[in-house]
């Protein structure tokens, strides 16, 4: 039987980022306190976090909002879904992304897929 992180992964490939072309994601905590946070992999459809002290207790189905910083495609706020979580790295997934959202998201992804970068 397939875990759901299973089946995402099936539906979209799924990259790491390069020092070329980083990727972070960064939550706010407690209003003016801002924490940046890796992102281990990046698909169309969603990200792997590594895990930090602003994602204790997140669990799935927790919905966060989160700066999205992409490299050369800018920095976008995204709400995402939490789809799991272990000791080392949250997953989720990207949720009502904007259309100039979601274009910056896939070029992104087409960019490191173009540079043969792997998963």
């Amino acid at each position: 039987m397939l875990r759901p992180m299973d089946r995402e992964r099936r539906r979209h490939v799924r990259l790491k980022p390069i020092p070329e072309l980083p990727a972070r994601a960064i939550v706010a905590v407690d209003g003016l306190v801002r924490e940046a946070i890796d992102v281990i992999d990046v698909s169309v459809s969603g990200l792997a976090l590594r895990f930090g002290p602003c994602l204790a207790g997140v669990k799935q189905g927790h919905r966060l909002k989160l700066t999205l910083e992409l490299s050369a495609w800018g920095e976008h706020q995204v709400e995402v879904d939490v789809r799991w979580a272990s000791p080392a790295a949250v997953g989720v997934e990207l949720v009502s992304l904007s259309p100039a959202v979601a274009q910056a998201v896939s070029r992104y992804v087409a960019e490191l897929l173009e540079r043969g970068v792997s998963g």
